[in-house]
């Protein structure tokens, strides 16, 4: 399929102009790649195939229903079996982030030395490049992790909760809030031991074994009980529910959705804060496009007292984020992040709520370059802030 509808609602297409960045022009080299015609080392080749955000907006509008995000993540396997020579601090990069992934000690210990030089300024020390980059835009997102309460066993709790492997960078905050807000609603909540990564960066990058053994390992922790298992991470959520059926694929679910089913048939009182704030809603790529769930969050939020949901107008298609896109491609993740950031901030929110956490990382790093800018919070921590009895309550900021 050629037709060619999906190319005004691709991002990358719209910010290079070229054919071979268009979901047309990489389905076109996807299949010379797989047929042997083209060459898997050719620069201009993978320049074009690892240049994709992972949107998905071309599979959402396909007539054709092509499977396109299917499609981008075996050609990058592809190109994964013939690598370049990768420089020796890209190689240690490499082995740095897929062990930190697997063991949460490394994440702990990755979380602390990225606040730390970030506290100390280690980042203007740095030579110009990507640990640069990577340190100076996850700056203002960067938070310690507090302890994780579980409320309930695997086997008597309401729900299960997914903490992914950012649960020690930049979710920690997000976790505890959640469990404040399925606590106050008289959710009993589980945290499985041994739980890792959903898969998704090694997913999408070419890496299937890799993802398929962090899928099994997810697999085990979660066990076989028929239980909703709550992702707060749109793109963990969509890729938990895009597992092999018969495993978290059936069970995973947003804590909006979750919220939204639990407050349909339970009465929980009065406890919610009704003081008065504008915020405005950023719908990520991964709700939009992969778990279609584009109208809960926002019916949830305007089902609360004080709650006043602002038009979001003209935002493109794709933040820029695009996984570690904002780091790899930064002129084109920063063009489309200042448009999003641009039509997000139009009628002067109080806050912004963003369910994905590269988006708001992404976001985050921009607003930060603007005077008294919203504060970007998950759907988790603006939720915990609404209640009555919130420890640390703040109505806006």
């Amino acid at each position: 399929m050629h037709c060619g509808l999906c190319l005004p609602h691709c991002p990358t297409y719209g910010w290079h102009g070229v054919e071979g960045d268009s979901p047309r022009g990489r389905l076109t080299l996807m299949q010379g790649l797989a047929q042997g015609r083209l060459e898997p080392e050719s620069e201009r080749l993978r320049s074009h195939l690892e240049g994709c955000l992972g949107c998905r907006s071309c599979e959402a509008v396909c007539p054709a229903r092509v499977p396109f995000g299917a499609l981008m993540d075996r050609a990058r396997e592809i190109l994964t079996e013939h690598p370049t020579t990768p420089s020796r601090g890209e190689r240690w990069r490499q082995a740095l982030q897929h062990q930190a992934l697997l063991h949460p000690s490394l994440r702990s210990l990755g979380g602390l030395a990225a606040r730390t030089g970030a506290r100390l300024g280690v980042d203007r020390l740095l030579p110009r490049g990507g640990w640069e980059r990577s340190l100076a835009h996850t700056r203002d997102s960067l938070a310690p992790a507090h302890r994780l309460h579980a409320t309930a066993s695997p086997n008597t709790a309401d729900a299960l909760l997914f903490t992914g492997c950012m649960d020690r960078f930049f979710t920690g905050p997000d976790l505890e809030a959640a469990l404040e807000v399925l606590d106050a609603l008289g959710v009993r909540v589980a945290i499985p031991q041994g739980q890792v990564c959903c898969g998704a960066l090694d997913q999408h990058t070419g890496h299937r074994a890799a993802a398929q053994a962090l899928q099994a390992r997810n697999g085990e922790a979660f066990g076989t009980r028929e239980v909703p298992v709550i992702a707060l991470d749109s793109g963990c959520e969509a890729t938990l529910r895009e597992y092999p059926e018969g495993t978290l694929a059936a069970c995973s679910q947003s804590l909006t959705r979750f919220l939204a089913q639990w407050l349909d048939t339970n009465t929980n009182g009065d406890i919610w804060d009704a003081t008065p704030i504008r915020i405005a809603l950023h719908r990520p790529c991964t709700l939009r496009n992969v778990t279609r769930e584009a109208r809960e969050l926002p019916a949830l939020l305007e089902r609360l007292p004080g709650v006043t949901l602002v038009p979001v107008a003209d935002a493109p298609n794709c933040c820029g984020a695009g996984g570690t896109a904002m780091l790899t491609q930064p002129a084109m993740a920063d063009d489309l992040g200042t448009e999003t950031l641009q039509a997000l901030t139009a009628d002067a929110p109080d806050a912004i709520i963003s369910p994905n956490v590269g988006c708001s990382v992404h976001l985050r790093a921009l607003a930060s370059e603007q005077s008294d800018p919203p504060e970007i919070l998950s759907p988790a921590r603006f939720l915990a802030r609404r209640l009555k009895n919130h420890t640390h309550h703040s109505a806006g900021r």
